[in-house]
């Protein structure tokens, strides 16, 4: 049901291009919020950090790719102590630039409701309005992370957190979020995955695997130099954004079966066309995989956030941790396809029990329904913030 008003209804999406799972999410959401009301709504998708300094912003985003790949335990480190209380107040002068951004961007556009796909903008939010009280409409936190989540995400105000799955929540609970606050609505994948068919089984024999290399480069070439021994499968590589391993691998001829494909839009198609995917445990990524219905197998740890995400591959029994060394990879992916890929096909019912392909279509409802509300200001633990 959407808001009755003299104009379209307006939703402002705040993101960050630390990854490209929060933005993949903010995406989502404003193609389910246009598909749901089309022009009853206005949606605004912004990176505030871009309208700060955009040197700047590009140098933390380099620096946070570099620290995922190649310095993950000073990653972890770094994301351990964001989730400390006092930690993000104490960043306070170093967010005054961004508070004033999402200020005036908040003031330009006039939303009905805010939603946020990255956890600092819950402290931005709590700034603005304690100096700003006409800053009242609903605020609503997309978490894009599972199971193990940066307390970030729900310490401060907000009127609701959107969790992808049923553990997630019950960390939130166990943290001493109030029920009402929690609402288990799937992660906001892409409206293709309505009405997704997977890769059929390889009656063939012959395996399809999708590979997005994470972590040193020395690791993508054992890995792929490993994977080339199977006779009977061809790997896919997609580097993303990664350009320095795109020419890397192209010159040494790497795979030496399949594809070599940089930044790519068409991840669902290509999940759907393949049997295994291999690759970092990222928000958006596993949630995809889980949509698309192609098992996964994790091939490099990022502390923090995305060992939450592989707790949640293991634990739901949809693919394997394989970080040991692309011996380890080799051998878990020959596995799954023995026994006439006895394996695999397990995964492969897991993942149809626990899909949500409609989570973005379900949060872009959720959200419209409440865009006329009036907006609370108490904090998701049900305490004033710290």
């Amino acid at each position: 049901m959407i808001p009755s008003s003299k104009r379209p209804v307006r939703v402002l999406i705040l993101t960050a291009s630390m990854g490209e799972g929060h933005n993949t999410a903010a995406r989502n959401i404003q193609q389910a919020l246009q598909a749901e009301a089309g022009s009853s709504v206005e949606v605004l998708v912004v990176d505030p950090y871009t309208r700060t300094n955009p040197v700047v912003n590009r140098c933390i985003q380099k620096g946070y790719a570099a620290a995922i790949n190649n310095y993950p335990r000073l990653w972890k480190m770094v994301f351990a102590m964001l989730s400390q209380p006092k930690v993000i107040e104490g960043m306070a002068p170093l967010l005054l630039q961004l508070t004033n951004a999402v200020h005036s961007l908040v003031r330009e556009f006039q939303p009905d409701l805010i939603a946020s796909t990255y956890p600092v903008f819950g402290y931005i939010m709590q700034r603005i309005r304690r100096v700003d009280p006409a800053v009242a409409m609903p605020f609503y936190m997309v978490i894009t992370d599972s199971t193990m989540i940066n307390q970030t995400w729900y310490r401060y105000p907000c009127d609701g957190a959107i969790v992808a799955d049923e553990p997630t929540a019950e960390v939130l609970r166990n943290d001493g979020v109030a029920e009402d606050k929690i609402h288990v609505l799937g992660f906001p994948v892409g409206l293709q995955f309505d009405e997704f068919i997977p890769a059929p089984p390889p009656h063939d024999g012959n395996w399809r695997l999708l590979f997005f290399p994470g972590g040193p480069l020395h690791r993508a070439f054992e890995t792929l130099n490993h994977l080339s021994t199977i006779q009977k499968a061809s790997v896919t590589v997609i580097t993303g954004r990664r350009q320095d391993a795109h020419a890397a691998l192209s010159r040494a001829g790497l795979p030496k079966r399949g594809h070599l494909i940089g930044w790519t839009d068409k991840m669902p198609d290509l999940m759907g066309s393949h049997h295994i995917f291999i690759g970092k445990a990222g928000g958006a990524t596993v949630q995809e995989a889980i949509a698309a219905q192609i098992p996964f197998v994790v091939n490099h740890i990022v502390p923090g956030q995305e060992e939450g995400n592989i707790a949640l591959i293991q634990q739901t029994a949809i693919g394997a941790l394989a970080s040991n060394s692309p011996a380890d990879i080799l051998h878990i992916v020959k596995g799954a396809m023995a026994n006439e890929a006895a394996l695999w096909r397990t995964w492969r019912k897991n993942l149809v029990q626990i899909q949500k392909p409609s989570a973005s279509r379900a949060i872009a409802s959720f959200l419209l329904k409440r865009a006329d509300s009036c907006g609370s200001t108490k904090s998701l633990e049900g305490r004033p913030p710290a």
